[in-house]
């Protein structure tokens, strides 16, 4: 199942996937910039020197020294900024939540400063149609935009509070690799009301140094969390020469060398889906004879893989190895965001074979979605690529229904069609 991300997850993964997108924080924080130089090099312990440091900002002399100089916890520090800004922030409430409640509060600030006119222009930055705009006092504006449009208006919400803040404070609006388009959308908006970031900020009394360096943090930690909760994640599993690479390319027209030797695949390689990097496809190895000096980073990946592709060779049937994968899988993933491609179902011999292929395969594999598929058919056969649509379909169901952006996913290929979607492969080990 997926864990949740404390501070060290959300820096950690932020610095290896874009360490650009930190850059702020340290600046927040008046940490030096030479803190992220190499973020190759043990991109974990500088996410903890990060937030070790965002902890002892939050902390007073007291409590420091009560701590034997280690500083308070991070949930701490994000419900004391919480109860500053007067937002809904609660002990009982997981930390994530709290993060929420201080966006939605800058959120509610931003909007008592603006025109209607101004709100418009807002709305329409966010993506949002002329009628679906919410109106109303700023806080029910807030409550029926998460209602609408649920955690996308939290992530988008987030976005132009950090903007902002980042705006009020370095002079300069923020561009998320993740999502590039819309923060420069966004960051176009707040051009010619850039003031309201100013009177926003000037407006909340930040007494003694420490409140000016942990309010713009915790609102940057929530939105690089925020921004790692949309980034779509697909991992690809199966068994040797089941037909991966093949899914990969029919699939999303990612150009791949496909390898005939089977297990050729003995790293997670990762794929980026699109240029703004908020979309990644993973072609894991296989967990058959999965090595136990597989890193940390690829046990992140599988922990954060939104939904699984289990391709199954259908002229082999359904085998061991086949059944003992998907029990790893399921160590992550509920039945419902795993997807079983029984593949290469061109090569039956007739409609009778294929029909009882499909039987065996749902007998034995009760509960899971079966889609029938070839995606590297036999041009002997003369047969075209069979379950491509389809299996772009439930993906892109499985990711909207798990509060995602679809709309991060590449377009489904045509049959026979290619794309580079994305710019290369690299490897998630080491």
């Amino acid at each position: 199942m997926k864990k949740n991300l404390d501070v060290i997850d959300v820096l950690h993964r932020s610095i290896e996937n874009a360490p650009e997108d930190v850059r702020p924080l340290l600046k927040y924080l008046g940490m030096k910039p030479e803190t992220l130089d190499n973020t190759h090099d043990d991109p974990r312990g500088k996410a903890v020197n990060i937030a070790d440091y965002l902890r002892k900002m939050g902390s007073n002399d007291i409590a420091t020294l009560l701590r034997g100089g280690g500083g308070v916890l991070y949930p701490e520090v994000v419900l004391d900024v919480g109860k500053k800004l007067k937002a809904k922030v609660s002990d009982t409430q997981p930390v994530e939540k709290n993060e929420e409640a201080i966006l939605f509060k800058m959120f509610e600030n931003t909007l008592e400063q603006m025109s209607d006119s101004e709100k418009r222009m807002l709305f329409q930055s966010m993506g949002i149609r002329e009628h679906d705009y919410p109106t109303g006092a700023a806080a029910t504006i807030v409550t029926q935009l998460v209602g609408r449009f649920g955690g996308f208006a939290v992530y988008k919400s987030a976005l132009i509070v950090a903007n902002m803040v980042s705006r009020a404070l370095l002079g300069q609006g923020l561009a998320f690799a993740t999502n590039a388009t819309l923060t420069r959308t966004i960051g176009a908006f707040l051009g010619p009301i850039g003031w309201i970031a100013s009177g926003v900020w000037l407006a909340i009394d930040l007494a003694g140094p420490a409140y000016r360096k942990t309010v713009p943090a915790i609102i940057h930690v929530a939105t690089l969390r925020q921004t790692l909760m949309k980034r779509v994640t697909i991992g690809v599993v199966g068994d040797g020469s089941s037909g991966k690479d093949s899914l990969i390319q029919a699939v999303f027209g990612l150009e791949s060398d496909i390898d005939p030797v089977a297990g050729s695949t003995k790293e997670a390689m990762v794929y980026p889906l699109s240029e703004e990097g908020n979309a990644h496809v993973v072609n894991y190895p296989g967990f058959n004879d999965y090595r136990q000096d597989v890193n940390a980073h690829i046990d992140d990946y599988l922990h954060h893989t939104d939904v699984f592709l289990l391709v199954v060779d259908a002229s082999r049937g359904i085998s061991g190895t086949d059944v003992d994968i998907l029990k790893k899988v399921e160590t992550y993933a509920t039945a419902d965001d795993i997807l079983i491609c029984l593949n290469k179902v061109d090569l039956a011999r007739n409609e009778k074979d294929r029909a009882r292929l499909l039987k065996a395969a749902q007998e034995r594999l009760q509960g899971y979605t079966i889609i029938e598929t070839a995606f590297d058919p036999d041009p002997r056969l003369g047969a075209d690529r069979i379950g491509c649509d389809e299996v772009y379909a439930w993906i892109k169901k499985r990711v909207t229904a798990n509060g995602k952006i679809a709309g991060a996913l590449p377009a489904p290929q045509s049959p026979g069609g290619t794309k580079n979607a994305g710019k290369g492969a690299r490897s998630a080990r080491g």
